[in-house]
């Protein structure tokens, strides 16, 4: 399945659901049912309120996943030996939001790609999600602070736009980690540092 508008995706994955509540309560013809997509969007609405096994209830593979109504998560991976299927016991995909936190939480950050990461997840939570416009953020800030705020969104923005040049431009560790606590103290000073913990954690 794919080119599905927003409207139409939701009302598939709701149809599929349904499918799903029938199988659990042994209504219908339908024993399972094999969902297979490169949407994340799509996967999550699908997986939307799943059930989950829990304790000693585990997800059963082979033969005995026909007996189970428990959900099964599979991932086709392609490599030089060619494809390939990997079992998980829990839900592997994640969003594109919860991958940028994965950058972010990196012990080695990527100075190739920690910018862009920065700037997204700002522009994301902030700006799309909160309404807040990122010269408003610095407003929390005062004195040094405030220019130091100023300083990282203006160069978040200039960095996720274009590669480096190491030549004309040395972006050390010292530089990175001093642009990643100013990120997390945006969060601390708009009191959003739960989330910012939440999705550390997560990470």
């Amino acid at each position: 399945m794919s080119s599905l508008d927003s409207e139409v995706l939701f009302i598939v994955s709701s149809l599929i659901r349904t499918l799903f509540d029938d199988m659990r309560n042994n209504r219908g013809q339908v024993k399972q049912i094999f969902i297979l997509t490169h949407n994340v969007y799509f996967h999550k609405e699908v997986c939307f309120n799943a059930v989950q096994p829990k304790g000693k209830d585990k997800i059963k593979t082979g033969k005995d996943a026909q007996k189970s109504l428990k959900p099964t998560y599979w991932v086709v991976r392609k490599d030089a030996a060619g494809p390939h299927i990997e079992f998980h016991d829990k839900n592997p995909i994640n969003t594109s939001y919860d991958l940028l936190w994965k950058e972010i939480a990196r012990e080695v950050p990527n100075p190739l790609t920690i910018q862009n990461s920065m700037r997204r997840i700002l522009e994301h939570y902030f700006k799309i999600l909160g309404g807040i416009d990122f010269d408003d953020l610095c407003e929390k800030f005062e004195g040094q602070d405030k220019i130091v705020c100023r300083s990282l969104l203006s160069w978040v923005n200039d960095g996720s736009h274009y590669s480096h040049d190491d030549v004309h431009y040395s972006f050390g560790d010292d530089v990175i980690k001093a642009q990643l606590e100013i990120f997390k103290r945006i969060f601390e000073e708009t009191n959003h540092l739960p989330h910012y913990n939440m999705m550390i954690e997560r990470a």
